[in-house]
C-alpha cells in the first residue's frame, strides 16, 4: 500500500479542488459539443447556408424563373437580390466582405434561350478568395436550377438546333439521329460535332472568376495573422495578469497597500503591462507574416486603423485576464482556468475554425465574443481593403467591433477591482 500513497495523495488533491474537479469532466464535453455542431452541420439540411448575392442583368421571366429554382432547389444557399444594374456593385459588396459569393444573370440570357442559332451567355460567379467554399456551393446550385427552372426554355432550344441542323425529319434524317445518340467526340465525324453542337445547346455555361482583394499574401494567410494574433494574445495576457496572484501569495499587495497603494492603482498597472505586451507581441507577429508571407498592411488607413484596433484588442484580452486572475484562488486555478476559457473563446470566435464553415447559431453565439469581433476587424483592415478605401471609411467599418471590444474591457476592469478587493 505505501507504493500506491503518492496516487492517493494525488487523488486528494484533486478532490479537493471541486472547480478543477468539475472542469476535468465538463471541458471534454464542451468541446466536443462546440466542434460536433460546426461540422454537423455539413450533414444537416439548413445549416451552414451560403450567402450569395444574385445581380439580375438580364430581367425576364426566364431569368426569375431561374432565380426561384436556385432558391428553391437548395437549402445550402442563401440568395439575396440586389437592386443594380452595374456588375460593379456586385463586385463592391464581395470585396467589402458583405457577401462571400455573387452570381450575375447577363442581359440577353432569355432572348437566346428562344433563338438557336446565338450562343447562350455564361452567367458568372465572382467570389471571395478567402472562402473557397461558396464558389463551389453556387456554381452547383446553378446548374441544377437551370435544369429544373428552364428545362421547357432548353428542351425547346434543343429541338430548334436539331431542327436548324437536319430539317424535318426524314428516314434518313432519322438514322443520323441515332448516329447522334450513338456518338462520341472518339468518333472524328460530323456526327460527333453535331452531337456536340445538340448537347451545348441544352447548357447554359457557368463562368467562376475571383474578385481581386487584399494587396498581397494568400487569403488564408492573412486569415490566420488576424485569428492566431487574438488566440495567443489572450494567452499572453492570462500569463501577465496571473503575476498578480503570485505577488499577493508572497504578500507584496499586503506591503503596498500599506503603503498607500490601492487595489484600482495595482490593477490598473498590472492591464496597462499586459496591454504593453500584447500590443508589442501582435506587432512582432505582424511583422513576421509581411516579412515572411507577404501580408501587407502598409497603406496609411491600415496603419492608423491596427494603431487603434491593436491596443484595444489587447486592453480587452488584460481585462479578461484580470477578470479570471480575480476569480481564482490560486495561480494553478487561474492557470486551468484561464486556459478553458481562452480555448473555448477562441473555438466559437473562429481562430480554431474559419467562422464561415459555422452554422448560424454557433455564429451567433460568437458574435457576442469579443475576440470573434477583433477576427472581423482585423480581416477587414488586413485583407478587405481597396485602394479607393479611406481612413475613415475603414474606421467606419470596425466601429461595432471597437464598441464591443471596449464595453468587454470596462466590464472585465471592474468585475476584476470588485473580486480583488475581496482578497483582504
Amino acid at each position: 500500500m505505501r507504493r500506491l500513497a503518492l496516487l492517493r495523495m494525488a487523488w486528494l488533491t484533486l478532490r479537493r479542488d471541486r472547480l478543477g474537479l468539475a472542469l476535468y469532466a465538463a471541458v471534454p464535453i464542451v468541446f466536443l459539443s462546440i466542434f460536433a455542431t460546426v461540422f454537423q452541420g455539413f450533414g444537416r439540411h439548413g445549416e451552414n447556408r451560403v450567402r450569395i448575392a444574385v445581380l439580375d442583368l438580364d430581367r425576364t421571366e426566364a431569368s426569375a424563373r431561374l432565380v426561384a429554382a436556385a432558391r428553391a432547389g437548395s437549402d445550402r444557399i442563401a440568395l439575396e437580390v440586389l437592386d443594380a444594374d452595374d456588375p460593379d456593385v456586385l463586385v463592391a459588396q464581395i470585396a467589402s466582405g458583405a457577401f462571400p459569393a455573387g452570381v450575375v444573370i447577363p442581359a440577353g440570357l432569355g432572348g437566346s434561350l428562344g433563338d438557336p442559332a446565338s450562343a447562350i451567355p455564361p452567367l458568372v460567379v465572382r467570389f471571395d478568395p478567402a472562402n473557397p467554399i461558396a464558389p463551389e456551393f453556387a456554381q452547383g446550385v446553378l446548374s441544377g436550377a437551370a435544369w429544373t427552372g428552364l428545362s421547357v426554355e432548353l428542351l425547346g432550344r434543343q429541338i430548334r438546333v436539331l431542327e436548324l441542323a437536319t430539317g424535318p425529319l426524314t428516314d434518313r434524317q432519322r438514322a443520323m439521329l441515332g448516329a447522334l445518340e450513338s456518338a462520341s467526340d472518339a468518333t472524328g465525324g460530323s456526327a460527333a460535332a453535331m452531337a456536340g453542337q445538340v448537347a451545348a445547346s441544352g447548357r447554359i455555361p457557368v463562368e467562376s472568376a475571383p474578385v481581386d482583394i487584399g494587396q498581397g499574401a494568400p487569403s488564408l494567410v492573412t486569415y490566420y495573422t488576424a485569428a492566431i494574433g487574438v488566440m495567443f494574445m489572450l494567452f499572453s495576457a492570462l500569463s501577465t495578469t496571473g503575476w498578480l496572484l503570485e505577488e499577493h501569495e508572497r504578500g507584496i499587495l499586503d506591503r503596498l497597500r500599506a503603503s498607500g497603494i490601492g487595489p484600482w492603482s495595482v490593477i490598473l498597472n498590472r492591464f496597462l503591462f499586459a496591454v504593453l505586451v500584447g500590443t508589442v507581441q501582435i506587432a512582432v507577429m505582424l511583422a513576421w507574416a509581411s516579412a515572411v508571407f507577404g501580408v501587407r498592411f502598409f497603406s496609411v488607413r491600415q496603419l492608423v486603423s491596427l494603431a487603434i484596433l491593436v491596443p484595444a484588442v489587447a486592453a480587452a484580452a488584460a481585462g479578461l485576464g484580470l477578470l479570471i486572475t480575480g476569480l481564482a484562488r490560486t495561480r494553478r486555478q487561474q492557470t486551468t482556468i484561464g486556459t478553458i476559457a481562452v480555448l473555448i473563446l477562441s473555438a466559437v470566435g473562429g481562430s480554431m475554425i474559419p467562422s464561415f464553415m459555422m452554422p448560424p447559431s454557433l455564429q451567433a453565439v460568437g458574435d457576442w465574443a469579443f475576440n470573434a469581433r477583433a477576427i472581423t476587424a482585423m480581416q477587414q483592415v488586413l485583407w478587405y481593403t481597396t485602394p479607393t478605401d479611406t481612413t475613415a471609411a475603414m474606421l467606419g467599418r470596425i466601429a461595432p467591433a471597437l464598441g464591443l471590444v471596449a464595453a468587454t474591457t470596462v466590464v472585465c476592469l471592474v468585475g476584476a477591482r470588485i473580486l480583488v478587493a475581496r482578497w483582504r
